[in-house]
């Protein structure tokens, strides 16, 4: 059987030698030992995979996902996955990018909806602090909703009202946010261990509504908080945590508001 050397194979697809060991040492290729010199070697077959990894890098694509693709029963279709994602990401990135020019021409980004006003009585809260950077919000915050919603289960507490989250700091890519996770209860319940049972104090909040696609455009969302907290919308003046407010019709598909940012706002006089 014809086999290649590192370099061999190398040549043969047209990418760097350290590219080939590293496809080799996470497991991408498939390699055997020569039995007299210990080096890696390669069976012909390899030149095609390494020619696919470099096509599907060239895009741009994580080697975690090249792993995927390669290894699927139907790569095309985990391919097409892949790349709608990237076309969803493509599209946030511009709209990112516009924001952000119009930031910097001092025309800030227009607001997807009017700001209102609402008054929300004391209520009881069982609250989940927990921790998120932008990537991990899809799973923490499900995660934490979870088994808030497991404990109400099991001590056969009603839900009185939508969940929210307060976000104690912004989340980066890098840095994760101080979150609390927060169902309102009807009446006193022993918190389990890990969770705390609050009163949140009558007080009036700023609102603005997105609906499904609004709410999941990053950019957009970052722009409403900051429109709120800085009291940019020439209201009240803010006081205390942003929050979010997620409604029953939040991941259903469902048109119409699915989401509300929130900030607590200062009473009139």
């Amino acid at each position: 059987m014809t086999t290649r050397t590192t370099g061999d194979l190398a040549r043969a697809a047209a990418v760097s030698e350290k590219a080939v060991r590293l496809y080799a040492d996470r497991g991408l290729l498939h390699a055997d030992r020569d039995p007299g010199s210990g080096a890696r070697v390669f069976a012909e077959d390899q030149v095609e995979v390494v020619r696919r990894i470099a096509l599907l890098r060239g895009l741009g694509v994580p080697l975690a996902d090249v792993a995927a693709v390669l290894g699927a029963v139907d790569p095309v279709a985990v391919f097409d996955a892949l790349w709608s994602e990237r076309r969803r990401a493509g599209a946030r990135e511009a709209g990112a990018a516009e924001y952000a020019r119009s930031v910097l021409a001092g025309a800030p980004r227009e607001l997807p909806a009017a700001v209102s006003y609402r008054d929300v009585p004391e209520r009881l809260l069982l609250t989940l602090a927990a921790s998120a950077t932008l990537s991990e919000m899809a799973e923490v915050l499900p995660a934490a909703t979870g088994r808030l919603f497991a404990h109400l289960t099991e001590a056969d507490v009603p839900l009185a009202g939508p969940v929210h989250v307060r976000i104690r700091s912004r989340a980066t890519e890098t840095f994760p946010a101080d979150l609390v996770v927060c169902v309102p209860v009807p009446a006193p319940l022993r918190p389990p261990a890990g969770t705390a049972l609050e009163v949140d104090p009558a007080h009036r909040e700023a609102v603005v509504g997105l609906d499904q696609r609004q709410a999941d455009d990053q950019q957009l969302l970052v722009a409403v908080h900051d429109h709120l907290s800085t009291g940019a919308a020439g209201g009240p003046t803010p006081w205390g945590d942003n929050r979010e407010v997620y409604l029953p019709a939040w991941g259903t598909g469902a048109p119409g508001v699915v989401l509300e940012v929130v900030v607590p706002v200062a009473a009139p006089a």
